[in-house]
């Protein structure tokens, strides 16, 4: 069931009964901007730790044990071209319980608390003790990316992917100089415009009664949610066109002990008559599985590296090759890697490397469906940008049609845009 509550305020109603639990799910969207990552990250940080009722994280613990475990969580992420501040509530479905006919609204009202009776310390800020921790455990943890010489090195090919926009150079997680700078009460002033203003999402998945819970959403949160009109929000995709006629380079020089290589490209959309899946199976046979060409050649055969692998990104239509390796064998690494390239391009690859990824990909698919958070995000996409949903029909058909010359035409359609070499020394 799918309801418009408000203006831009949507509710996603999927009963399933094959979980044993319920998850409740409100997600806030506004469009990523650069100078508002930062303060959306520590806000979900703040808000999730403790609220006017549950002035500490133990007494939301407490409160969650309460309710037979249920798992809180807040986050923020990049959704398309959104900034997306969630919130979520998972919890035991009560027909399993003994007695309990309000868990479903208990736990409604626990999200409720945290997203919308924040723990303050008068009108105009956060309570200072919330605000100083989550503020020094969000810089603590910052600092420690410079220990992570992979997402350096990914955040890195991130810059020269995106160079174009500039909203998207600072990475979803925030930035240590912007939070250093960031006061309390300019934090609340933004709590109240993203809370009022952004496009809302509310999703539950599981054994829930579909007109009983849309009641209790517009009981609960009418003078929360419903009452003020919402900003809309428009899809936008990224033109790479620039990069495919100049890639970007990037390189740096850093004493650790392993060098990094993290590669972009491109894939244009193929013919509409050719499967919608043959980017991702294209993907697996390259890298992105442990019977890859990337795998068994680049890593195996060769010893030049000591990880390597792709990953494609359908959204964006972006291939990601990343590899760990030492530094006197980046150059034979690279050529190697272009040869896998044109192995898949002029269609080398065999019979069974295309039924294992077909199989990869079916299992995947049902694996996924069997996790009540896959559910979730189908909800999500059906309201965001419903193009790119299939039905198990659909799916199924795209996967029959998939074949040779639909993975080789996915294959001539990859183009470098960036790449980045972290050397070390």
């Amino acid at each position: 069931m799918r309801e418009v509550l408000a203006k831009n305020v949507v509710l996603n109603v999927k009963p399933l009964t094959q979980f044993r639990t319920i998850k409740i799910q409100i997600d806030f969207l506004r469009p990523i901007n650069k100078d508002e990552s930062t303060k959306r990250r520590l806000l979900a940080n703040v808000l999730s730790n403790s609220t006017e009722k549950y002035p500490s994280f133990k007494a939301i613990n407490d409160r969650e044990m309460e309710l037979y475990g249920a798992e809180v969580n807040a986050y923020t992420r990049s959704l398309l071209n959104f900034n997306d501040l969630g919130f979520s509530v998972e919890f035991a479905d009560p027909s399993f319980l003994i007695g309990d006919t309000k868990q479903i609204e208990n736990n409604l009202d626990l999200l409720g608390e945290i997203i919308f009776q924040p723990n303050l310390a008068g009108d105009d800020e956060f309570d200072n003790t919330a605000f100083d921790v989550e503020k020094r455990n969000m810089l603590s943890n910052l600092q420690a990316i410079q220990d992570n010489q992979d997402l350096v090195s990914m955040l890195e090919l991130s810059k020269l992917i995106h160079q174009d926009e500039p909203n998207k150079l600072v990475p979803i997680f925030g930035d240590e100089s912007q939070l250093r700078a960031l006061t309390n009460a300019e934090l609340l002033d933004y709590y109240q415009d993203a809370i009022n203003n952004d496009f809302v999402l509310i999703n539950v998945v599981g054994n829930v009664d579909p007109e009983n819970f849309a009641q209790l959403v517009k009981q609960k949160f009418s003078g929360k949610l419903l009452q003020q009109e919402r900003n809309d929000i428009e899809i936008k995709f990224e033109s790479f066109d620039k990069l495919i006629k100049d890639p970007s380079h990037g390189q740096d020089h850093k004493k650790v002990n392993q060098s990094r290589l993290a590669i972009g490209y491109y894939v244009n959309k193929i013919d509409k008559g050719f499967s919608h899946l043959a980017p991702q199976a294209m993907n697996l046979i390259l890298g992105g599985d442990d019977q890859s060409q990337l795998f068994l050649q680049v890593r195996e055969k060769n010893s030049l590296a000591y990880s390597v692998s792709s990953s494609y990104a359908p959204n964006n239509h972006l291939l990601t090759i990343t590899a760990g390796l030492d530094a006197k064998t980046i150059d034979q690494a690279l050529s190697l890697i272009n040869v896998q390239l044109d192995y898949m391009r002029s269609g080398k690859f065999t019979d069974e490397q295309i039924e294992h990824a077909k199989k990869v990909l079916f299992t995947r698919r049902q694996v996924g469906s069997d996790n009540i958070q896959f559910h979730i995000m189908r909800s999500i996409w059906e309201s965001v940008y419903p193009k790119t949903i299939l039905s198990e029909a659909e799916y199924k058909k795209e996967l029959d049609k998939l074949d040779r010359k639909h993975i080789i035409a996915a294959a001539n359609n990859i183009h470098l845009i960036a790449d980045y070499k972290l050397i070390g020394e």
